[in-house]
C-alpha cells in the first residue's frame, strides 16, 4: 500500500512538471532569445566619411537612435523584423573649410526617424545572433549643413549589419556598423551631400513569444 502511495505521488509529481514545461513552452518561456517586440537604444559615431555617394569627406557625425522592431516572419534560422527607428538627437561636425562648405568649421543639431527600416536576424534560437538591416528617412538640422547653399532638411539612407549579444533571453547588447547617406536629394541650391560610416552601441529589451 506504501509502494502505491509513493508511486501516486511520483506520477503526480511528473504530471505537474510536464504540464508546467508544457505551459512555458506554449507561451515561449523556454529556450529561444528575444521575443516579437523590441524596445532598444544606441548610440553611433562616424569618424570619417565615404564617398559612394556623397562629396563632402569633412564630416563627423553622432547619432543617437531609439528603436522599436516588430517580428512579423521567421523561421528557426532567420526572423524577419520591422525596425522603425526615431533619432532625437543627431550631431554632424563640419571640422575645417571644404570646398563644398567653406564656412566650417561648424556643428549643426538635428533631429528625425526612419520609418521604412527592415532587418533580418539569424541563428534567433542562440544567445548571439547576427544581422542586417537598412533603414531610410530623414533628419531636420537647425541650420544649413555642408553648404552655405544647401539645406537644413536631410534625407537619409543606410544599409549595415552587427550582432545582438543577448545577457538574458530577454535583453541583448548590440554591437553594429551602417553606411548611412545623408542628402538634399537637390531642394536647395546645392547638395553635395556625405556618407558616414557610422559604428553604433546600444541596448534592447523584448517582450512576448519567442
Amino acid at each position: 500500500m506504501l509502494r502505491t502511495g509513493r508511486s501516486a505521488v511520483l506520477l503526480l509529481c511528473v504530471a505537474t512538471c510536464s504540464s508546467v514545461i508544457l505551459g512555458q513552452a506554449a507561451r515561449g518561456e523556454l529556450a529561444g532569445y528575444g521575443g516579437t517586440h523590441e524596445f532598444g537604444v544606441a548610440a553611433g559615431y562616424s569618424p570619417v566619411s565615404g564617398s559612394i555617394w556623397g562629396y563632402d569627406e569633412n564630416v563627423r557625425y553622432l547619432p543617437v537612435l531609439l528603436r522599436y522592431s516588430y517580428r512579423f516572419s521567421g523561421r528557426e534560422r532567420m526572423l524577419i523584423r520591422y525596425s522603425p527607428e526615431i533619432t532625437p538627437l543627431a550631431i554632424m561636425y563640419e571640422p575645417k573649410p571644404s570646398e563644398t562648405n567653406p564656412a566650417a568649421p561648424q556643428r549643426s543639431y538635428g533631429g528625425g526617424v526612419s520609418p521604412v527600416s527592415f532587418s533580418l536576424t539569424f541563428r534567433p534560437q542562440h544567445r548571439v545572433q547576427p544581422f542586417v538591416q537598412e533603414n531610410a528617412g530623414m533628419v531636420y538640422f537647425n541650420k544649413r549643413v555642408l553648404s552655405p547653399g544647401g539645406s537644413q532638411y536631410m534625407y537619409t539612407i543606410d544599409f549595415g549589419g552587427g550582432v545582438n549579444l543577448f545577457r538574458s533571453h530577454r535583453s541583448a547588447v548590440s554591437l553594429g556598423y551602417r553606411y548611412q547617406h545623408l542628402s538634399n536629394a537637390n531642394i536647395s541650391l546645392h547638395n553635395p551631400g556625405t556618407d558616414a560610416n557610422t559604428f553604433t552601441l546600444g541596448f534592447s529589451t523584448f517582450r512576448g513569444h519567442y
